[in-house]
């Protein structure tokens, strides 16, 4: 009686570990078989056991599926038929260790706490709790497939040509050179750190990533020679000049100040042009004119 006592407690604890297995996510039958071997409490299985273990779990409202060769014949967990309570002590808790994570700049910390809620969310039986729980503001509209995929781009510094939908939702493809990945916690939103020919040093958000069409160069050593700028502005002691290492100043009137400026990024070039406001008077670069103009244009004719 003993032992048969034994063999239902083996069986029972072995299915248990199969579940605790697939909740970690899709897994093939060798590595349930390898996993199960390391544990001291279980004896070693054969094939036939553990598809013996998925079919009980299946009768008991677990929906898994089988796989393929695309994914290695991996068994995964789509359906848990558990579900759980959380108390108002419990739901604090979890959620204050979200909001600690994102005091991180490792986005990375961010996105795995997100899928260990994920696979919580689905045994809590509340809908309102679950939302709560999942609720990471924009950092969820990164596709995480893509993400990775940069990721790996970025440790190898790989120059990748990429289509980006411009904020005006218009989509144009483009090439970087990957360097880093960084959360921005003033907008909760991710960015690609990298240099491009055309646009020199750039940060892409991330969620506006929307494919990576090849791979152009891997371990690339391609840098950005910087442009340069001439521009005037008013001198007065209401402009503000900030003479780090890429200001120069060329000449030094009683009514002006020439600037040159060497840049690598287009677009915070732009933006500090046009924070002089009313004391810019001249940009001597046409490209850099007619961009300021436009974006001048623009805005007035949304305010006229």
């Amino acid at each position: 009686m003993l032992k048969i006592n034994n063999n239902i407690a083996q069986t029972g604890l072995r299915v248990l570990f199969v579940m605790q297995l697939l909740l970690r996510g899709p897994i093939s039958k060798a590595q349930i078989i390898e996993e199960i071997s390391k544990n001291p409490h279980l004896k070693d299985v054969t094939s036939d056991t553990v598809t013996i273990d998925i079919n009980t779990l299946k009768s008991a409202g677990f929906e898994i599926a089988s796989g393929n060769k695309g994914n290695n014949y991996c068994y995964e967990l789509k359906l848990i038929p558990i579900k759980i309570k959380l108390t108002k002590k419990e739901m604090r808790v979890l959620s204050g260790t979200k909001k600690a994570l994102f005091q991180f700049t490792d986005y990375r910390y961010i996105i795995r706490i997100y899928e260990v809620f994920e696979k919580i969310a689905k045994m809590i039986e509340s809908e309102e709790q679950a939302q709560s729980l999942l609720n990471f503001g924009n950092i969820l509209r990164t596709n995480f497939k893509i993400l990775k995929e940069l990721e790996v781009h970025c440790k190898h510094n790989n120059e990748i040509e990429i289509c980006y939908a411009s904020p005006s939702g218009s989509g144009h493809n483009m090439a970087v050179v990957c360097q880093k990945i960084e959360y921005s916690k003033k907008n909760d939103k991710l960015y690609l750190w990298g240099e491009c020919e055309k646009y020199g040093s750039v940060y892409l958000r991330t969620d506006h990533i929307k494919q990576i069409a090849k791979i152009l160069k891997v371990n690339s050593d391609t840098k950005i020679k910087p442009k340069e700028c001439i521009y005037r502005v008013l001198n007065d002691c209401c402009t503000q000049i900030c003479l780090d290492g890429s200001v120069e100043i060329l000449k030094i009137s009683r009514k002006d100040i020439l600037l040159r400026e060497e840049y690598t990024n287009e677009f915070n070039l732009i933006q500090k042009i046009l924070s002089y406001g009313d004391n810019l008077l001249e940009v001597e670069n046409d490209e850099i004119r007619q961009k300021i103009l436009k974006i001048v244009q623009d805005v007035r004719s949304m305010y006229s």
